[in-house]
């Protein structure tokens, strides 16, 4: 298996049929953790005797908060559960999904998910622009190929999906925009575009912008800090539309009862999946 492990640590929630298989990586980041775990979900419906069956692959920030409880900061997406229910209904073959971890320290995963291009505003406690190109390095150039070395994955731009929220959010927005070769839709909750002035986020915007980007879906709630991330997301939504985007391309949901968790973006996610993975 190529390095990944069964996670068998009990206790867990991952759901009956599937398989999370982890595997620690070197990454070569600024920050001072360097080690980092990716877990790996199967569907029930793999066979590791039948190669011809290959499957489509989502890449997702944030692994831990994924698949299991217990390993989740506030409660997990229950991206397995939806995925095998799915299964079930007849409305996917399954996917596999590779969670990425952050790093521990809540500044450390802002400074790595945040563009060089962007400038964080004054009130954040970042002292200087991010990272994110070292982890967008290390996600295509050194875990894809490794996923698609050890597992039966469809492997081309067509079968390929990112996808996170918050800050995960917004790094999966910027990955898009940064490898739209390798990708063909990414699902942005809750992407933390406030952070930012508006007008580097204008001319981030106007720089990285053409029309073979990926498929976009944006999510946001309205409850409390949530509500920080409705104006800007939106501005972006209809950015894409001004400039040549149709309604298929591009999405965005509003649900102004949701607040800033798992809880919601666990709602919505087979919803975006179904919608950008046509």
């Amino acid at each position: 298996m190529n390095g990944y492990k069964l996670w068998e640590k009990t206790p867990n929630t991952i759901c009956e049929g599937a398989r999370v298989f982890t595997k620690t990586f070197h990454f070569e980041t600024k920050n001072p953790s360097k080690e980092r775990l990716i877990r790996v979900y199967i569907p029930s419906t793999y066979d590791f005797d039948n190669p011809d069956k290959r499957f489509k692959v989502l890449y997702m920030l944030d692994g831990k908060n994924l698949f299991d409880d217990y390993t989740s900061f506030v409660g997990e997406w229950g991206i397995d559960e939806i995925i095998e229910e799915m299964i079930r209904n007849g409305e996917s073959e399954g996917y596999i999904v590779v969670g990425v971890d952050a790093p521990f320290d809540g500044d450390d995963r802002m400074l790595e998910m945040i563009p060089e291009e962007l400038v964080p505003r004054k009130v954040t406690k970042l002292p200087n622009a991010g990272y994110a190109s070292l982890l967008g390095k290390f996600i295509f150039e050194t875990v894809k190929p490794d996923i698609d070395k050890t597992f039966y994955t469809l492997s081309d731009k067509e079968h390929t999906g990112i996808g996170g929220s918050s800050a995960g959010g917004l790094m999966a927005f910027h990955l898009g925009l940064t490898y739209p070769e390798k990708i063909k839709y990414c699902l942005n909750f809750s992407p933390a575009f406030f952070l930012f002035r508006i007008d580097s986020y204008k001319k981030y915007l106007d720089r990285n912008f053409n029309l073979n980007l990926p498929r976009q879906y944006f999510y946001v709630g309205g409850v409390g800090f949530e509500s920080w991330f409705i104006k800007r997301t939106k501005e972006t939504y209809v950015y894409f539309l001004k400039n040549g985007y149709t309604n298929d391309q591009v999405k965005y949901l509003c649900d102004m009862s949701q607040e800033h968790n798992e809880k919601a973006w666990r709602i919505y996610f087979p919803i975006a999946l179904k919608e950008m993975d046509k």
